[in-house]
């Protein structure tokens, strides 16, 4: 089952062919595995916030549980968190580091012919003046070609940090120079806030992750605050765009229309939302039983690819505070596990250390990009990490062997607690000649001390 999210993995490259959402697979051939064991604080309020959202659904339009359309667009969360929940019933015993090494350099590598025929035809620079010809590498949207290029440049990123070298250096110039060409504001805002976040990520984490969480919803709920007008019903209001430059089109009807619907849709309901998927249906009126719940009347359902613009305002509208605080819980978590991980991970062998740093900086862009756009349930925005998480919560490499007497190994850091040099991949020093690799050295009680092995953390999918 393990190749199958290694299949997915591979085409999470583009949505053309949607062979990238088979990474729930293993969740139905494997169900029964998921009893009996333990699993991270993070599976947990992902699996919460998963009930909750089929409960709104079941409670708002049961009968999208089988439109297939409801999991192409309003319900694709369902689609692109559903790895990770996969991971808890496979296990592979691959090089995480090297994979995702490899597939990074893939990934930008199937883009270049693309990149190439782009620059050809409309330059590096013509999005300043024909900003509709952007680069769409194999994406439908260009929202959707920039966040997966943003998410892309983090795991090149994260590769960076456990190995340099030329060749990844390379491609990550030609990584920055794609998403550029995307003109995709918001996938470039991730990124310009995952940089600085490197320098701290070490020594305040729970404090910067706080702020930024916190800092994110508020500017939502100001922004939304200030350009909501009470004389427009936003229910049945539709926003005429008039402005010809295409870019600021786009923010007018974030900050005239979307927002300000959202805002009206929380107000009316604030404790759960009006009901999952609900923000792009038609909705005559509405219900309300003392202002802490509507319930939505004269519904006409629609399924389409129309949201708030913001993932933080979305799920506010859909799901109420109950909704936005399971989410940003998850997030909480997520983050928190990815950085016990890469900190157990760069101190005893590296094991893994690549995935877990990508997890950590991909979740921090996705949160800052969901300002701008519902990145947060974005199949191609979302499903490159969710894999990466899948493959993590699976392997089954994260254990050394030590003698009771063995002290912690040297290990040099850079930037942000990444290895400084590539890890080391023949016996350890001291260690007999022609020994294995991971073969203990002599301790101070003798060279015949029993070895032990124990988990470098324990913060995968245990059995009891």
């Amino acid at each position: 089952m393990a190749y199958i999210s290694l299949i997915a993995l591979l085409f999470s490259v583009t949505n053309f062919v949607p062979l990238s959402a088979i990474g729930f697979i293993p969740i139905v051939l494997g169900a029964w595995r998921f009893f009996g064991r333990t699993y991270p604080a993070f599976v947990v309020a992902l699996a919460a916030f998963a009930l909750y959202a089929l409960v709104s659904t079941l409670l708002y339009d049961p009968a999208s549980l089988v439109n297939f359309e409801f999991y192409r667009r309003d319900g694709n969360f369902f689609i692109a968190y559903a790895p990770i929940l996969a991971g808890c019933v496979y296990a592979h015993r691959w090089d995480l580091n090297k994979l995702l090494r490899r597939f990074f350099i893939f990934a930008v590598a199937v883009n270049v012919p693309a990149y190439a025929l782009y620059l050809a035809h409309a330059g590096l620079l013509s999005i300043f003046t024909h900003p509709d010809e952007s680069f769409g590498s194999y994406f439908i949207a260009r929202n959707a070609a920039g966040g997966f290029l943003a998410i892309l440049f983090c795991l090149g990123i994260a590769c960076y940090l456990t190995r340099r070298g030329t060749l990844l250096t390379g491609m990550l110039m030609l990584n920055g120079m794609m998403l550029f060409s995307t003109y995709s504001r918001g996938s470039m805002l991730g990124l310009l806030v995952v940089v600085p976040y490197l320098f701290v990520r070490r020594s305040w984490p729970r404090p910067v992750l706080a702020t930024l969480i916190v800092g994110l919803i508020g500017v939502s709920l100001f922004i939304a605050i200030s350009h909501t007008h009470s004389s427009i019903n936003y229910l049945g209001y539709r926003f005429d765009i008039s402005n010809p430059d295409e870019k600021v089109a786009n923010l007018d009807i974030r900050y005239e229309w979307l927002w300000p619907r959202a805002l009206e849709y929380f107000r009316l309901s604030p404790i759960v939302g009006m009901g999952f998927g609900s923000f792009d249906d038609q909705i005559s009126s509405v219900v309300s039983y003392f202002g802490v719940y509507a319930q939505p009347v004269g519904v006409t359902i629609i399924h389409s690819d129309s949201h708030a613009h913001n993932s933080f305002l979305n799920i506010l509208a859909e799901l109420g505070v109950v909704g936005l605080f399971l989410m940003m819980r998850f997030y909480w978590e997520l983050i928190m596990w990815a950085i016990k991980g890469a900190k157990a991970s760069a101190s005893d062998a590296y094991t893994d250390y690549t995935g877990f740093v990508f997890v950590e900086l991909s979740s921090v862009c996705l949160l800052v990009m969901s300002v701008s756009e519902h990145r947060l349930t974005t199949p191609s925005n979302v499903l490159l990490p969710a894999l990466a998480i899948s493959l993590l919560l699976a392997s089954r490499l994260r254990t050394a062997t030590v003698t009771s007497g063995l002290s912690p190994p040297l290990v040099r850091t850079g930037l942000g607690g990444g290895p400084d040099t590539a890890p080391q991949m023949g016996p350890p020093m001291g260690a007999p000649m022609g020994a294995p690799m991971g073969a203990p050295m002599g301790s101070p009680r003798g060279s015949h001390a029993a070895p032990r092995t124990v988990p470098i953390h324990g913060s995968g999918v245990t059995t009891r």
